[in-house]
């Protein structure tokens, strides 16, 4: 039941703010406004944050199988990746277009260009608080954050309508223009580097050295080396190792891996332990990492 709720809200919020866009959009032409025309590009954006999250929230239950056996965890990492590099291309495109308009302002009709925004302001408000009442989640908090950041951006959009209409600051136009894309790079750099550090399996600033260090405490270990720790998703990392251990039987070999990995995993929460264990081929006390 929960679960059929959220997916009301998410398809809600999502044509609502489809409707922004296009409303913004055909508002910012006709009123010659570059600051209407980047807030619904900012809606837009919203838009794709929330079909992610919803489409993250339909799939993530999926349980691995043989040909995804990590599962569905990283279509989220994938969708915000996609959605990272279109922003930085807009908003370039809008920072290119601001300053043309500080160059050479054209006439706004202040009316339509107020308008507009209230609609638009009115409607992330809406959405707002659809999306507060839902389940509250790591997707869900994306996907507000987005919506919180472009009723922010229709507060400016408006605040310059008025200016533009009583006093025809022209200038104000851009300048909104070029905060709001400002403002969005700031927000989908961190995300980009992000999914780009997970799609390429990257470590998490996992220490090497923490991990062997955990490890050695164990009984009959003598060494760590073949070290590699990358990233599932954003809250799931693997690690796989090899370690050196005494020669023992093999009964003893695998209660020692058990409590290499009850240990990682407590200093690790949600991490994928694989360890490989070799017979003594290192120095005591060594601790290598090699590729």
């Amino acid at each position: 039941m929960q679960g059929k709720t959220t997916n009301r809200r998410y398809s809600i919020a999502t044509l609502m703010n489809m409707i922004i866009t296009i409303t913004e959009l055909v508002g910012g032409m006709l009123a010659g406004s570059l600051a209407l025309v980047s807030d619904a590009v900012h809606n837009f954006t919203d838009v794709i944050s929330l079909v992610i999250a919803w489409v993250a929230q339909l799939i993530i239950g999926q349980q691995e199988n043989a040909e995804k056996t990590f599962g569905y965890r990283r279509a989220q990492v994938l969708g915000a990746f996609v959605n990272a590099l279109f922003l930085i291309i807009v908003m370039a495109f809008l920072i290119v277009e601001a300053v043309k308009g500080f160059v050479n302002p054209q006439p706004i009709k202040g009316t339509v260009m107020l308008a507009i925004a209230i609609i638009g302001l009115v409607a992330n408000l809406v959405t707002g608080l659809m999306l507060m009442g839902g389940e509250h989640n790591i997707n869900q908090k994306a996907a507000l954050l987005h919506i919180l950041g472009d009723t922010l951006s229709s507060m400016g959009v408006i605040f310059a309508a008025v200016m533009i209409y009583f006093f025809n600051w022209l200038w104000l136009d851009p300048t909104i223009t070029l905060c709001v894309a400002c403002y969005i790079l700031y927000e989908t750099w961190p995300v980009l580097v992000t999914a780009t550090n997970i799609l390429m399996e990257a470590n998490a600033s996992v220490d090497l050295n923490d991990i062997a260090q955990v490890v050695e405490q164990c009984p009959y270990v003598r060494g760590v080396h073949h070290v590699h720790v990358w990233q599932i998703d954003e809250e799931h990392l693997a690690v796989s190792l090899h370690v050196t251990m005494e020669n023992q039987a093999l009964s003893d070999v695998e209660t020692s891996m058990h409590a290499m990995q009850k240990m990682l995993g407590q200093k690790y929460p949600g991490m994928h332990v694989t360890i490989q264990p070799e017979i003594d081929h290192l120095d005591q006390g060594l601790v290598k990492n090699e590729s």
